[in-house]
């Protein structure tokens, strides 16, 4: 058992990056891949899903309980509203599963067509926090910060969009799944602990780090192999 922990306070949100996947939960890397970070979003907000214990109860004759007993919840995966001030056209279309739309050479995104059918593409998302107080830096004076990630998300929806006479937020909502191996390898060993790793049914990890948030670019960048 450990006999010392860390203790960290959240606050606030300051960088976002999203990396595309294929359909086993792996980045995708080189040209054909993207990764995006930003921090022109609004909000994450994170909803586990369970699903109820089964329960079991039954009375004798006399009406006495003779079996009442209930299954543990089961933890099925997470269930993320994401809301976006500012909207990045080719991070977007990779999550709503859009078709970007080009001009020009060097090829540059102008926005999306959003089609009828199933949402396909998967990504990572990942989110870094501030700490607040005393705690924000360790003892050697190394900043810290709060690392989210959820490493495998998919069947994103559009939400609410309005256009109105003030500021429009896009909102998606979108499902988890389990982690590819590869994606911890490529992707978030940089923010574990050496040698930490994640499991293939873990869908969401939170950690204490002083390794420094990815650089804010609106355009993309790639995975390397």
């Amino acid at each position: 058992m450990a006999t010392v922990s860390t203790c960290a306070t959240p606050i606030k949100g300051t960088h976002m990056r999203i990396i595309e996947l294929d359909a086993c939960g792996v980045p995708i890397t080189g040209t054909s891949g993207l990764v995006v970070v930003t921090r022109g979003f609004v909000q994450v907000n994170m909803e586990p899903q369970y699903e109820d214990g089964v329960e079991f109860f039954a009375r004798t004759a006399d009406g006495s309980p003779c079996v009442n007993q209930k299954d543990d919840p089961t933890l099925k995966r997470m269930n993320l509203t994401s809301q976006f001030c500012e909207i990045n056209t080719s991070a977007v279309a990779v999550m709503i599963s859009a078709r970007e739309l080009t001009i020009g050479t060097p090829t540059t995104g102008t926005g999306f067509a959003v089609a009828e059918g199933n949402p396909t593409r998967r990504y990572s998302l990942e989110v870094w926090q501030e700490v607040a107080g005393a705690g924000a830096c360790d003892a050697s004076g190394a900043q810290r910060y709060i690392y989210n990630a959820w490493p495998n998300v998919g069947a994103t929806q559009l939400g609410a969009y309005m256009v109105e006479n003030g500021r429009s937020t896009l909102e998606t909502t979108s499902e988890t799944r389990g982690t590819a191996a590869q994606w911890v390898t490529l992707v978030g060993s940089d923010y574990l602990p050496a040698g930490e790793t994640i499991d293939p049914d873990e869908h969401w990890v939170w950690n204490v780090t002083t390794t420094e948030p990815p650089t804010i670019a609106c355009n993309p960048t790639t995975v390397a192999a």
